[in-house]
């Protein structure tokens, strides 16, 4: 139902789909939120996605808030990178995969191809405490690291952290230049606080998502 001039909506409205439980695997969910102009015509807010693969629905429900990405913005993206992450509160252990990027941009308006790799910075309060980086990929546009970020984090400051992860180009020096970053945890926005939501929801299970690289 439409809700007429509210900022804070509350709509208590339950939807039934039939599926398949081998669906789950394969399909997701895509809300679209609408506002109603005074041509009565739909003016579209943003959306959010959810893989239900990367729910555990039959074990129990999903409850979780989900940020919305602003469908009518221009975002200024260099690639996009795939992660998986999990937290695993036994061992107070949250791992970072880093899968791949692909359709990376490259600084400067470079267009051969450059050797790109990832920095996984854990920040505290914007604070970096911890660093680890893939190997380089060489003259590739579309890497694949498949490689995995372990860190030791307590559970009770698990809520004051976050993820900068960056993908920067390696120079003939060593030094690596910035192309893009992604932020993930309770301090990002849209995405990344999605995926870091989802993570918490379903701890111990890996959870993937791609997400936009904002230029540096």
């Amino acid at each position: 139902q439409i809700q007429r001039s509210a900022y804070s909506v509350a709509f208590d409205e339950r939807f039934s789909v039939p599926l398949d439980p081998a669906a789950l695997e394969e399909n997701s969910l895509r809300f679209s939120v609408f506002g109603v102009d005074e041509d009565e015509r739909s003016v579209s807010t943003g959306v959010a996605e959810l893989k239900l693969s990367d729910l555990d629905l039959a074990t129990r429900p999903f409850n979780a808030w989900l940020y919305l990405q602003d469908t009518n913005k221009a975002v200024d993206t260099v690639g996009e990178i795939l992660l998986s992450l999990s937290y695993l509160p036994t061992a107070e252990r949250l791992t970072v995969v880093v899968v791949k990027a692909k359709n990376l941009v490259w600084s400067g308006g470079k267009v051969t191809a450059a050797d790109p790799f990832v920095k996984v910075y854990l920040l505290q309060d914007g604070r970096k405490i911890s660093k680890k980086k893939t190997a380089v990929k060489r003259g590739d546009t579309n890497p694949v690291f498949n490689e995995a970020m372990i860190f030791s984090v307590p559970a009770i400051v698990l809520q004051e952290l976050s993820l900068r992860v960056t993908v920067a180009e390696s120079g003939e020096d060593g030094r690596g230049d910035n192309t893009g970053h992604v932020l993930i945890g309770p301090a990002a926005s849209g995405m990344g606080t999605t995926h870091w939501n989802q993570m918490l929801a379903t701890l111990r299970k890996p959870v993937s998502m791609w997400h936009p690289l904002r230029r540096n």
